[in-house]
């Protein structure tokens, strides 16, 4: 294995020594976040957050979004790995998808006016990152005295919408709600879902959410609970027909006791079809977190049914897994030196231990229970050298244990179509990174290498002549490049991914092309500012064959808007795509087991007003 690491190169620059500054694009502004003497941490960056228009925050600093649904329906990628390889945590608090492909990802947790700031660590320098690192979302601190928040975002155009929050503290306790609605979008060519993905009609979404939390003394808890309905998603052969989160934490100083609960079913029914799809999943995540330990459970069963007049089959989708982890965590802190490690375990095993007949089909030696070691070590390197110049560098080993998903999900469909199979048998993925980074003022250079030993990718297999999905270990090497500056009122961004997957020799699939970001942004006059933005994706030609992969094309967007400020009240009015590209995303498609493999356009043009007031009485 050490022999192979000879292909890491030296990388990684972009780490912001400040919180960057308000998004006018948010529908949601939060008090602006201010981090001083903050020690460099090489991977990581703190930006403020809104629900509706993730891609603004997140998009950044080899960051990627895919919008599956509406826009509070979106997954995460980093540096060239995804979904449950990238941890989303809120104050700590693991949220664990139900749906088998997303549909409810850890992203659509977000409350905009429960929260503060977002960091995005993409390093394992974190008790609670994963293979490719972790997204904390932070809470802010209910006040003292009585306080009114209020956000009101309307969409038209390409996409018609209203989105309502509101939230009163008092004495400590807060209390927020929020309530949205809307219809799904159409593109640059005025199709809509109707007429390019096969639904009935167009039918609207709903979203509410309720949430209770306070603070006495050392003690803090909460209560919350969201429902959403109806939410669209071309993306999949299903959509969201109803999902509903339970969760509620109590915390003393730095102890946590956190639960929460997803009740989720999807289905085709939405659509024009001659065999009806449903499956209905349930997760519960139980969890304690500390300064330097980590203890969770969680239980995913699923079960699936394809009907017709001439089928009826139905499938333990997910077999009633029971998952257990335990992680100690411990950093040390020199002048200009950090090392932190990572030791824990952890044990997953199917319930209904009947469906080891349908793994046996495809897999000798089928194991229902698996027990993997997790662990992390890391040692990084920063200094400012001179005129506020800073370099960094990081080696670190990380390892994780496979995600449920691809160790146990089991599907049989109809007629001549692949089964889908998790492999019982997966060996853990190991993953090395070399970083090294720069930053001058507002200029931040980040490069970066990883080299990744068992990978848990798809691949498509056969026995006895017949084609079935599953997952197998690869090696693959990922190398990028990261920057960001900021110059008086133009912010420009750039990222950068090649991946291989040395297995075959092919370009390992799911990776983002070449993104540039260029904004302009006016001095404020009169409580006025301006920005114009504009997006470039390069086409993306390295694909994998095998998987069915194909290239996309190049794109360009241009976002423009106005923002008012004036004490604690704030107006915006944005024109997102105002030349109404029609354009997809590369990350659009492949989203086995039930994907519909068409490639989804992204919104027309879209006119956005918000208007947010905070007082403070």
């Amino acid at each position: 294995m050490s022999n192979k690491i000879i292909l890491l190169f030296l990388c990684v620059f972009s780490v912001n020594l400040f919180s960057q500054s308000e998004d006018s694009l948010n529908s949601f502004w939060l008090k602006q976040v201010e981090i001083n003497a903050k020690k460099l941490s090489l991977g990581d960056a703190t930006n403020q957050i809104s629900k509706d228009n993730l891609e603004n925050v997140l998009g950044k600093n080899g960051f990627s979004l895919i919008r599956k649904g509406v826009f509070f329906a979106q997954d995460i990628y980093a540096d060239g790995l995804k979904k449950g390889d990238i941890n989303v945590v809120i104050d700590g608090e693991r949220y664990h998808s139900a749906c088998p492909n997303r549909m409810d990802s850890p992203l659509t947790r977000i409350n905009p006016l429960d929260l503060e700031s977002v960091d995005l660590n993409k390093s394992s320098n974190n008790i609670q990152a994963g293979l490719g690192g972790v997204v904390q979302f932070n809470r802010s601190i209910p006040n003292d005295n009585l306080n009114v928040q209020l956000g009101l975002s309307t969409l038209t155009g390409a996409q018609n919408g209203i989105d309502f929050a509101g939230a009163t503290d008092f004495q400590n306790q807060r209390i927020n709600l929020r309530y949205a609605n809307g219809s799904p979008f159409v593109d640059g060519d005025k199709r809509t879902f109707s007429d390019s993905y096969g639904f009935k009609e167009n039918y609207n979404f709903t979203l509410a959410e309720g949430s209770l939390r306070g603070m006495i003394n050392k003690l803090s808890y909460g209560f919350s609970f969201s429902y959403t309905d109806n939410v669209s998603f071309p993306y999949l052969l299903m959509d969201e027909r109803l999902n509903r989160v339970y969760s509620s934490f109590i915390r003393y100083e730095n102890h946590k006791l956190y639960f929460n609960f997803t009740d989720h079913v999807m289905d085709n029914d939405l659509r024009v079809n001659t065999m009806l799809m449903r499956t209905s999943a349930k997760n519960l995540t139980v969890g304690a977190i500390g300064d330097f330990y980590e203890i969770v459970y969680r239980n995913w069963d699923a079960n699936n049914f394809f009907k017709s007049a001439m089928v009826n089959l139905e499938n333990d989708l997910m077999p009633n897994v029971n998952s257990y982890l335990v992680n100690l965590f411990k950093t040390f802190e020199f002048s200009r030196i950090q090392l932190h490690s990572k030791i824990g375990l952890s044990y997953q095993k199917v319930g209904d231990e009947s469906r080891e007949e349908f793994y046996n089909v495809y897999f000798n030696n089928v194991k229902l229970e698996r027990y993997f070691p997790v662990f992390s070590f890391g040692i990084s390197h920063t200094n400012i050298i001179f005129n506020n110049v800073g370099l960094g560098g990081m080696i670190e080993v990380n390892s994780e244990s496979p995600e449920t998903e691809s160790l146990f999900i089991a599907v049989k469909k109809p007629g001549t179509k692949p089964a889908w199979s998790g492999n019982p048998n997966l060996d853990q993925p190991i993953k090395a990174t070399l970083r090294s980074s720069i930053t001058y003022n507002n200029f931040s250079l980040e490069l970066f290498g990883s080299k990744v030993w068992n990978y848990n990718n798809l691949s498509k297999q056969f026995i006895d002549q017949t084609a079935f999905l599953t997952y197998s270990n690869i090696d693959a090497t990922i190398l990028g490049a990261n920057f960001y500056t900021k110059y008086d009122f133009l912010e420009f961004d750039l990222s950068y991914l090649w991946a291989k997957n040395n297995s075959n020799n092919l370009p390992l699939s799911e990776i983002p092309p070449l993104k540039i970001g260029t904004k302009i942004i006016s001095p404020e006059y009169l409580n006025f500012t301006f920005f114009l933005k504009h997006t470039y994706n390069d086409a993306q030609l390295r694909i994998d064959d095998l998987l069915d992969e194909t290239t996309s094309g190049a794109w360009n967007k241009i976002d423009l808007g106005i923002n008012y400020n004036f004490n604690q009240y704030s107006v915006s009015v944005e024109i997102e795509n105002i030349l109404n590209a029609n354009y997809y995303q590369h990350l659009s498609y492949l989203r086995d087991p039930f994907a519909s493999g068409l490639k989804v356009f992204e919104p027309g043009r879209v006119f956005r007003i918000s208007f947010k007031t905070n007082q403070l009485f």
